[in-house]
This record gives C-alpha cells, sequence and structure tokens, in this order.
C-alpha cells in the first residue's frame, strides 16, 4: 500500500519546530527575535538539499545528532559566504563544504576553513554547542511525533527537521555577522 505524503502534518511540524528552536535561540541570546534570514539562503538550501539529505539520511541511524546539526553549520557557511562575496560564492555546491573526510568532519571543515575559526577558539566550541542544542531539541521533537521510522512519513519529517537546522544556523551565522532583524 503506497502512503500520500501528509504535507499538512508536515508543514505544521516545520513551522512548530521552527518557532521551538529560534524562541530558545532568542531567549538566549544567540541572534534577534525575529530570526535573521535571507531569500539568497533559502534557495541555496534547495540546491543543496538534495546531496546533504543523500548523505544525512545514510548517516542518521549511527550519528542521529551530526545528520541534523551538521545542516545548521552548512547554514553557517553559507551565511559566511552570503557575506564575503555571494556573486562568487553562490555557484559553490555542496562537497565545498567538506573537507577529505567529505560528510563526517563537516562541521570541523566549516569551522576551520570557511569561518576561519581554529578548534580551541571559544566561538567555535560555542557555535558547536548551539547547534548541537539544536540538533537534540529537534531530534527529540522528531520521535516525539510518534511517527514509525522507516516510513513516508518519518522521511519528510526528517527533510523538514534538516531543513529548520540549516536556517537555525543561517541566523546564527548572519547574527555572527552583525545582522539583526526587525519586527515590522
Amino acid at each position: 500500500m503506497n502512503q500520500e505524503p501528509n504535507i499538512a502534518l508536515y508543514d505544521r511540524y516545520e513551522q512548530s519546530l521552527q518557532t521551538q528552536l529560534s524562541d530558545t535561540a532568542a531567549m538566549r541570546g544567540w541572534f534577534s527575535d525575529p530570526m535573521p534570514e535571507s531569500a539568497d539562503l533559502e534557495e541555496k538550501w534547495r540546491e543543496l538539499a538534495p546531496d546533504y539529505l543523500n548523505d544525512a539520511v545514510r548517516e542518521y541511524n549511527a550519528y542521529p545528532l551530526s545528520a541534523l546539526a551538521w545542516a545548521g553549520f552548512v547554514g553557517l557557511a553559507e551565511a559566511q559566504w552570503w557575506e564575503e562575496d555571494w556573486q562568487h560564492n553562490r555557484e559553490r555546491g555542496y562537497r565545498s563544504l567538506q573537507g577529505e573526510n567529505g560528510f563526517d568532519d563537516m562541521d570541523e571543515y566549516i569551522l576551520q576553513n570557511i569561518l576561519h575559526l581554529s578548534p580551541d577558539e571559544a566561538e567555535s566550541e560555542t557555535l558547536s554547542d548551539r547547534l548541537r542544542l539544536c540538533a537534540e531539541m529537534a531530534d527529540a521533537r522528531m520521535k516525539h511525533e510518534g511517527v514509525a521510522p522507516g516510513t513516508v512519513d518519518a522521511f519528510y519529517l526528517f527533510v523538514r527537521t534538516v531543513r529548520v537546522m540549516y536556517r537555525i544556523g543561517v541566523a546564527l551565522g548572519l547574527a555572527r555577522l552583525g545582522y539583526r532583524m526587525e519586527k515590522n
């Protein structure tokens, strides 16, 4: 029996998760409320998502928090590139976010080679801790939905969770660069 995707469920879940994570981040002073965002970077996710998901789905069972958090690191990197020279950097593909070990050490590669932070810098640890906390919250939220693993619903909730994690990474990156959003 083929199961039709429940788009309304996924939309509600994604909005609720994004609100939960962005409210947590704003309350902790990580970025402003509303959450910093960019249409350019949202569009970039559509390009990166298929390749990212190919890696992340394969890694989720063994390394669930990494599969989620690394999307946030991708958001951090894209925000950095957006600030530096978007005309040039918008052409960079998914593999340019990875070093020799590919997906496995994407976080370290982005911190060191794109954000130019050394591993022992406090900011490096702070960003990692923030994304880890968001990934833990997102993973718990996904599991709380009560969706059976390996189902269509489980896959689409994962896709939506990863997209929210990317947006959180973008927001952290833009805030790090001094951007603040204003409420209308």
